[in-house]
């Protein structure tokens, strides 16, 4: 019985120091904060000290809108663009050893096939005229007419 717990205190005891450690300090830190940081004034706000401000912009108006779908389409296209090229640094790093051990043409496939299907996705977008800001295709991008209260006849055409 002895040997095992020396063996399981040998294995997991770094892991449950490091844990009570951590419970400990999260602990601590949260009592702090509670008891320094986050005490209410004793005043009601006056003037825009109780407004909400946050990135540099006045809060107007309701949370609750509705975004255009471009914000999203463009943020997950450069998501896949960015990933894209935080994978290849890697690859490239590495490349020399797979050269080195024989497999430099199989490696360079992969790659290849990697590439070729982003490139796909590229022209894909491309076509669909995802990239551009301003389009006058329903359910694209508005061009800067619409956005400004000038519909485009297209467009109210589509919506009804």
């Amino acid at each position: 019985m002895q040997m095992w717990a020396a063996t399981f205190f040998e294995g997991y005891g770094n892991v449950l120091v490091f844990a009570a450690f951590g419970l400990v300090f999260v602990w601590i830190n949260l009592y702090v904060v509670g008891k320094l940081v986050l005490r209410r004034p004793h005043k009601p706000a006056q003037g825009d000290k109780g407004v909400t401000y946050e990135c540099g912009e006045p809060a107007i108006g309701d949370a609750w809108i509705r975004f255009d779908i471009r914000f999203y389409t463009l943020s997950l296209i450069f998501l896949i663009f960015d990933i894209e090229v935080a994978l290849l640094f890697p690859w490239a790093a590495v490349y020399g050893s797979f050269v080195e051990a024989g497999f430099g043409f199989a490696a360079f496939l992969e790659v290849f096939f990697f590439l070729a299907v982003l490139g796909v996705g590229l022209a894909y977008v491309w076509v669909r005229r995802d990239l551009e800001w301003t389009s006058t295709k329903p359910g694209r991008a508005l061009s800067e007419e619409a956005l400004q209260g000038r519909a485009v006849p297209e467009l109210e055409k589509a919506a009804r």
